[in-house]
């Protein structure tokens, strides 16, 4: 497990006032989880996870853990068990596990991945609403969206058609949302000679890769029309083309490549910019970020996030775990430079090293979560 920033940077003055700041959170957090005396949990402070087998009999025992022992990090397993906190996992007696998509963002440097959050929701958002309930036939109100607390998004399925699937079986669905394996031209069959070809193809209603494919193809044309084809220009003949698609004749365009000028837009089809990450996916024995926890090194909130709010959620504003205004001043010297960045509904810095400030809570405490700043006792 790779370990966190926290081992060599805090002092244990500066821990202590932080970690204060954590449990007066937990004291009235709104942490729900179900069967939670079937959950494994694990704690972390200088590893995300540092102990793990442990078990709570109530929400009331858990919450009292959170306050009087209080974690950096706090995570529960996506598996139900008889006995949660036996050794070794064969002896927990598993009794299902929710169906867990995890996609994180990469970029460079400590705070690249924060102008960028937006992309990650975006892909959250298409495989929710794209694979898990369209295809997968799973109901938003079996859904979990949740807000890593850090670089990407955490979707929890607690249907209970699929709380028995195996790890091979969950592979192959993080697998399928993946595009792995994905090769649009199996969608055509080709027919006839040379100059009179027969493509027959996905339709616009298709379900699943087949009907994505031919609602993007139609889009291109009329978004790029000169990038897709010159052809295209023409009205008559770009609406003989897309016409024939919703019918899933693919024949009607005197592009002789066709099929190959499609390449590009198949590319782009799947998840794979950032990309589910399928060894979550299959572990059934993986422990994930406990919703609205806080997330040892941001200080952000893992939120749930509701789905009608989504498109208008945005970690940096609404996932603030402490104070924003006035009256929740923290003075800190930054250590490191830090670049502007748009937080707490504001924009923030750029810092030097050696700079001191006064800034609300969650600022402050974000950036020394972060390791770029001290507080000032």
């Amino acid at each position: 497990m790779e370990k966190t920033w926290v081992q060599n940077s805090m002092d244990p003055n500066e821990r202590q006032f932080v970690l204060k700041k954590f449990s007066a959170y937990y004291s009235n957090a709104n942490i729900q989880i179900p069967s939670i005396n079937q959950r494994e949990f694990g704690f972390g402070n200088i590893k995300k996870i540092d102990a793990r087998h442990l078990s709570f009999g109530s929400a009331e025992a858990f919450r009292t853990y959170l306050v009087t022992n209080t974690p950096l990090f706090v995570s529960h397993s996506a598996a139900y068990y008889e006995r949660p906190d036996a050794t070794p996992m064969e002896r927990k007696g598993i009794l299902g596990a929710d169906l867990i998509f995890d996609l994180d963002l990469h970029a460079e440097g400590k705070y690249g991945v924060y102008a960028m959050l937006g992309k990650v929701k975006d892909d959250a958002i298409r495989l929710m609403e794209d694979f898990i309930v369209s295809d997968f036939g799973i109901s938003k109100k079996e859904i979990i969206l949740v807000f890593s607390g850090n670089r990407g998004y955490h979707i929890h399925v607690r249907d209970t058609d699929y709380l028995g699937l195996g790890s091979e079986e969950r592979r192959e669905l993080a697998e399928y949302a993946n595009g792995i394996g994905l090769n649009y031209l199996n969608f055509f069959d080709v027919s006839g000679p040379k100059r009179a070809l027969r493509i027959i193809g996905p339709k616009e209603s298709d379900s699943g890769y087949r009907g994505r494919f031919a609602k993007a193809v139609i889009r291109a044309i009329n978004e790029k029309t000169q990038t897709f084809s010159r052809k295209f220009s023409n009205i008559e003949e770009r609406e003989r083309f897309t016409n024939g698609i919703k019918e899933g004749n693919w024949s009607k365009s005197s592009v002789s490549d066709i099929l190959e000028r499609l390449k590009p837009i198949a590319e782009q089809l799947p998840i794979r910019s950032i990309g589910v990450d399928t060894s979550v996916t299959q572990d059934i024995a993986r422990l994930i970020r406990v919703p609205n926890s806080i997330h040892g090194e941001t200080g952000l909130v893992a939120k749930i996030v509701p789905l009608a709010n989504i498109d208008s959620f945005n970690p940096l504003d609404d996932a603030l775990a402490f104070g924003t205004g006035a009256n929740s001043i923290l003075a800190i010297e930054f250590n490191e430079d830090v670049p502007q960045l748009n937080f707490a509904k504001s924009s923030v810095g750029p810092f030097k090293k050696g700079e001191k400030k006064e800034l609300p809570e969650s600022i402050s405490l974000f950036f020394v979560l972060k390791g770029s700043a001290k507080v000032i006792l």
